[in-house]
């Protein structure tokens, strides 16, 4: 399947067990030092699908979702993203990985010069040239998807 095919998929509601995953790892490691914190994961997650990562501070949380945007790069296994594998030494590969992935970490603060819609309209502008009107609707309906609605002009 096309990574436009299953970008579209994995906005679909609800989710299809049949689909291939948005995000598959395999045996994936990573170490700072001599420190492992990532330990041979395993991990299909389907388009539609929601999933917790929960465990203790330091237990490799945001390094596994680092590692799935590309900003960190596993020692060892495999980690594919939309039928795509993750190639850091592909500067192309990686800034179309992430025209289609988007992260936000603990302590994400906005821009405070903004409010809350334009900065949700800021990636999409200067990233995929979204342009501002097609930009606000989307925004609007993504603050609409969270229960946000009503804070789009919130600062």
């Amino acid at each position: 399947m096309p990574p436009t095919e299953l970008l579209a998929a994995a906005h679909a509601l609800p989710k299809d067990p049949s689909a291939p995953p948005a995000v598959r790892m395999k045996g994936l490691r990573k170490s700072y030092g001599t420190h492992e914190v990532l330990k041979g994961i395993d991990l299909d997650v389907r388009p539609g699908e929601v999933v917790a990562l929960i465990g203790k501070s330091g237990s490799g949380k945001s390094t596994l979702l680092r590692c799935i945007n590309g900003l960190e790069v596993f020692q060892h296994g495999e980690l594919t993203v939309l039928g795509q594998p993750l190639k850091h030494d592909d500067a192309a590969a990686m800034r179309e990985l992430r025209q289609h992935v988007g992260m936000i970490f603990q302590q994400f603060n906005l821009f405070p010069h903004l409010s809350v819609g334009r900065n949700v309209m800021l990636a999409p502008s200067l990233v995929k040239k979204t342009a501002s009107r097609a930009g606000e609707e989307r925004a609007r309906q993504l603050l609409a998807r969270v229960g946000l609605a009503e804070k789009f002009d919130a600062w």
